[in-house]
């Protein structure tokens, strides 16, 4: 497929992170694309400040664009209103409803999928929903609402095998796998290294920093906990002298953190996982584990260490592991590059080019 007129939609951007990245990555993919989403913080993506960004109605709600979770219940309606006519690819982004948008005749929608809704399908892990007080009721709704966009969807990309196999599970589609673009930077990796583990994260309970922090108080290592949360008061009391919790940094003082760490300690469970390749692309071994992308990106016992128990036990396990071995820094950064945005901007161009176009709408008829 030749694409003519393009639209990119991200459901929302009131926070960057790894889904942000794959959407900025797209616009370098088709620089005249049209870029859709529901709500949009303009203070903080001010790389987008020559683009005309269409939005929703839910923009016109005064301080919500920087806290689209407030929306939740407006979401689904808000996704399926934006004007997509004329369109012949439709691209999404989407973790819970990206997907969801209303598919124009004669447009093909290829969702980029960083997840099947985790809070919905896997709410044993993301409890976010599941603890309201109508969460079941919520998350019974939204299970509709999600299998019944399926349909608008042409063509689903996963961004690990991790996610493609729930999406099989869940929505019972096909995928193709194409990992999320990383920048692969150079800096840091000749910084010596220094003796304290790091971890970075949002940090909110099913990210597991806790488990990372348990594991090191007992352990008596030196641990760095960079990110911000809901769960910072509590994992600042369970900490011991060993631990520093720092907040948020900026990109050049993660650089230098996962340049100097010992390793990496990624504990969670997630759909593919940023952290452990930013980390590999320093040079820097990765804790990790296994479920999850990272047991994609990680190779055990080369270019980390991946624990099957995600308990405290487990991680001790893994560290002490790690402790004994030696790593080859250059065999973890060319691990790494499997991971760049070059090689995901040519996998995503092969895809697209291997499409078939709709047909024109006078066929349908």
């Amino acid at each position: 497929m030749v694409p003519q007129k393009v639209a990119i939609v991200a459901e929302w951007l009131t926070s960057q992170g790894g889904a942000e990245k794959v959407v900025e990555t797209l616009l370098e993919i088709y620089p005249k694309a049209d870029l859709f989403t529901t709500v949009y913080n303009k203070k903080l993506f001010t790389r987008f400040k020559n683009r005309y960004v269409r939005t929703s109605f839910l923009q016109k709600i005064p301080y919500l664009n920087r806290k689209h979770q407030l929306l939740l219940p407006l979401l689904s309606t808000a996704i399926r209103s934006l004007n997509l006519k004329g369109y012949d690819l439709i691209i999404s982004s989407s973790s819970a409803f990206g997907k969801g948008i209303k598919k124009p005749a004669g447009a093909v929608h290829v969702c980029y999928c960083h997840t099947p809704m985790r809070y919905v399908w896997q709410p044993d892990i993301d409890k976010r929903l599941v603890n309201l007080p109508l969460g079941k009721y919520i998350i019974r709704r939204l299970k509709i609402w999600d299998l019944r966009t399926n349909p608008q969807v042409d063509y689903f990309i996963s961004n690990s095998n991790y996610t493609g196999e729930r999406i099989t599970t869940y929505y019972h589609r096909k995928s193709t796998v194409i990992y999320p673009p990383v920048e692969i930077k150079p800096e840091g990796q000749k910084t010596s290294r220094k003796n304290f583990y790091f971890t970075i994260s949002r940090l909110i309970p099913y990210k597991k920093i806790d488990l990372a922090i348990k594991a090191a108080n007992e352990l008596r290592v030196p641990l760095i906990v960079a990110g911000s949360g809901p769960e910072e008061k509590r994992l600042k009391k369970m900490a011991s002298d060993k631990i520093k919790i720092i907040g948020k940094i900026t990109d050049r003082e993660k650089a230098r953190y996962y340049a100097q760490a010992k390793a990496v300690i990624f504990p969670g469970e997630e759909d593919f996982g940023i952290v452990p390749i930013e980390a590999m692309a320093a040079g820097t071994p990765v804790i990790a584990y296994e479920k999850g992308g990272a047991g994609e990106s990680v190779i055990d016992g080369e270019t980390g260490i991946l624990f099957a128990e995600q308990t405290i036990d487990g991680l001790k396990g893994a560290i002490r592991k790690l402790e004994k071995l030696t790593f080859d820094r250059g065999k973890i950064i060319a691990n790494a590059k499997r991971f760049s945005k070059q090689e995901f901007i040519a996998k995503f161009k092969s895809f697209i080019r291997k499409i078939k176009p709709a047909r024109p709408i006078s066929e349908k008829s």
